[in-house]
């Protein structure tokens, strides 16, 4: 083999072996980060004491979204629905419940305007995932 075919050949082998080392980086990058956990798990856990205590779940997520996963036994009512919000609390306006979405954003824009008429022992459990990250 002539000196320019073994410097080509070697480049070659050069070439392949950085490619596959950056590739191995990249594939060892994508399965060492997490996927993003939407919620606070702090929170969710504490909205976990609070159902074991009795407290009424309520997912306030859209129907497309409780598509891809509910929690058993949450009443799913969309976080718009307030009349419907209103009727599952009942006539106990201190009745402990807990709602979730999410990320729980408008979860607490939901217990600001139930607040506001009066109801109280509302918890924000934040997001749906926190909420299964945390479920004991």
């Amino acid at each position: 083999m002539s000196t320019g075919n073994t410097f080509k050949a070697r480049l070659g082998m050069l070439t392949t072996t950085i490619a596959l080392l950056c590739l191995a980086l990249v594939l060892s990058t994508a399965v060492a980060e997490e996927p993003e956990l939407r919620g606070d798990p702090e929170k969710a856990a504490v909205a976990w004491d609070l159902i074991e205590e009795g407290a009424l779940l309520i997912d306030v997520r859209s129907a497309g979204e409780v598509e891809h996963g509910s929690i058993e036994g949450a009443l799913h009512i969309p976080h718009d629905e307030l009349d419907e919000l209103r009727a599952a609390i009942g006539d106990d306006r201190s009745r402990s419940v807990v709602m979730y979405r999410g990320s729980g954003g408008r979860v607490g824009r939901v217990i600001t305007a139930l607040e506001a008429e009066g109801y109280k022992g509302l918890y924000n459990a934040t997001g749906y995932d926190a909420m299964v990250a945390t479920q004991p």
